[in-house]
């Protein structure tokens, strides 16, 4: 059918040519007028290929997983990063506390919760080798520590000079000590694996942290006075002080 449309098409474009000329030759004066096509029937639109239209798939959008555990687990534990920022200010505090306690005393950690409780520490070696065991999986991750961390949005320019504090290069809209719940994070590990590696010295040698610091540099304690004090008021401070930040997990999201 398209193909005799055309050929009728030429044919009549042919007589319309024939017919133009012979009138033309007869009256110069003639102007001819080229018929129209009719809407719908030109060749262009008989041979135009038409598209159909492709449904479009709606996905579903994935949600993203937080978990960045050092094995790349999901945390079998339950142990969020959370959950390890509360065990690192825990061991920050402990920590600074064993500190002072053996700065007073001279006892070590374990001999300190020996006067306390009366039980001697070969009674008490499982619960001594598990809680050992637990801070250092819990310092280095292996719990599979689930969540991320996102920072607080900032709610103004980062430095306003004019005052001490930003001739220091400190925050005056924000907090003094500038500490994130990642950094706590950190340190609260460092605190961890402190305190672990102070109970094996202790078990090892019978000697507290401080008498195990003496033993590694040779330097008596209290010639190292304002290093502990600084070092206690340290861990003390960035176990109490609220960090910016917060940390979010899969449920969260």
């Amino acid at each position: 059918m398209a193909s005799a449309l055309v050929a009728r098409q030429a044919l009549s474009a042919l007589s319309f040519r024939t017919a133009v000329r012979g009138a033309q030759i007869a009256s110069p004066n003639f102007t001819a007028v080229a018929p129209t096509a009719p809407r719908g029937l030109g060749v262009s639109a008989l041979f135009s290929s038409r598209k159909a239209a492709v449904p479009t798939k709606s996905v579903p959008a994935t949600k993203t997983r937080t978990e960045d555990g050092i094995f790349g687990t999901s945390g079998g534990f339950g142990f969020t990063k959370a959950n390890e920022l509360f065990v690192g200010r825990v061991a920050m505090l402990g920590f600074a506390a064993s500190l002072l306690g053996e700065a007073v005393t001279g006892a070590g950690i374990l001999s300190q919760l020996n006067i306390e409780t009366g039980i001697p520490i070969t009674e008490t070696e499982p619960l001594l080798l598990f809680f050992i065991a637990f801070t250092v999986l819990g310092a280095i991750g292996g719990l599979g520590d689930r969540g991320r961390f996102v920072d607080d949005e900032p709610v103004g320019p980062p430095v306003k000079p004019g005052s001490i504090k930003a001739a220091l290069g400190l925050s005056e809209d924000g907090p003094l000590f500038g500490f994130t719940k990642a950094n706590e994070l950190f340190v609260g590990r460092l605190a961890q694996l402190g305190f672990a590696a102070s109970l094996i010295g202790e078990v090892i040698t019978g000697r507290g942290a401080l008498a195990q610091l003496n033993v590694e540099i040779g330097v008596p304690i209290w010639e190292l006075e304002p290093l502990l004090l600084a070092s206690i008021a340290f861990f003390f401070v960035a176990a109490i002080n609220p960090g910016t930040g917060k940390f979010i997990n899969d449920d969260d999201e």
